[in-house]
């Protein structure tokens, strides 16, 4: 191993050897695609057990940050966190929480007026394309009777995109992959998708002429009209606990 380790003390060991191995990916001494030392190798050079490397391995391995592969060449090799990953786990973050409705809005508001605002300054002629298309599909889909859950928030998330900000954009997206599964669980009718839509091409309106004031402050009824929307359809449901889970 050309990386030094120091042996660990007694306490926490698995914890301390996932923190120590991210210290290390961060420092640069190990990158994107390099295979980390064995097992034994660990154990020895941190002279813990294998079973605690085994763990930590398995705990990175969850993280998106290495990728355990079997067979002759195989072993634990660094990657790097796919932005789905990361959303999951702030999704499932929000659920565990039991995240109220209320909270989800409030939340959402924030989000959406700050999206707004930057995609005022950096949208472009194919970003309004894709959010007409956008559109257009949720209007195809919700006349024909069907539910629609994706297109909406495709709409929304075609925005968060355009803010292009991969922050915003990664912690938005945990947001709505909530919002996903409350629709899913759900009795949400076919005409709250046609309403919906057509706040959406008020909205696409707005941002086409380069209304900006029009712009955010549709945005911001927008976001309020749903979250009431969302509170009047879960109101009615034998699921509905108060909150987001």
């Amino acid at each position: 191993m050309s990386t030094q380790f120091e042996p660990l003390d007694e306490n926490k060991k698995f914890e301390k050897i996932v923190t120590l191995l991210k210290q290390k990916i961060l420092a640069g001494e190990f990158h994107q695609g390099d295979r980390l030392p064995s097992e034994r190798e660990l154990s020895e050079a941190l002279r813990v057990s294998r079973l605690a490397v085994r763990e930590a391995y398995r705990a990175l391995q969850i993280f998106g940050i290495i990728e355990i592969r079997r067979g002759h060449q195989g072993g634990a090799f660094i990657c790097v966190p796919s932005s789905q990953s990361i959303i999951q786990s702030i999704s499932d973050l929000f659920r565990f929480q039991g995240i109220s409705i209320e909270e989800w809005t409030e939340a959402r508001l924030i989000f959406e007026t700050d999206i707004a605002r930057l995609v005022i300054k950096r949208a472009k002629t194919e970003d309004l394309r894709r959010l007409e298309q956008a559109i257009e599909m949720t209007e195809a889909l919700s006349q024909s009777g069907k539910v629609v859950h994706s297109e909406l928030i495709r709409f929304h998330l075609t925005l968060a995109e355009m803010a292009d900000n991969k922050i915003l954009y990664t912690s938005y997206r945990s947001m709505m992959d909530l919002l996903l599964s409350s629709f899913l669980a759900l009795d949400v009718k076919a005409d709250h998708y046609h309403d919906v839509a057509s706040e959406h091409r008020r909205l696409l309106s707005a941002l086409k002429n380069g209304d900006s004031d029009t712009f955010i402050d549709l945005v911001a009824q927008h976001v309020k009209r749903a979250g009431k929307n969302l509170i009047s359809i879960a109101e009615k449901s034998p699921l509905f606990t108060g909150t987001m889970t």
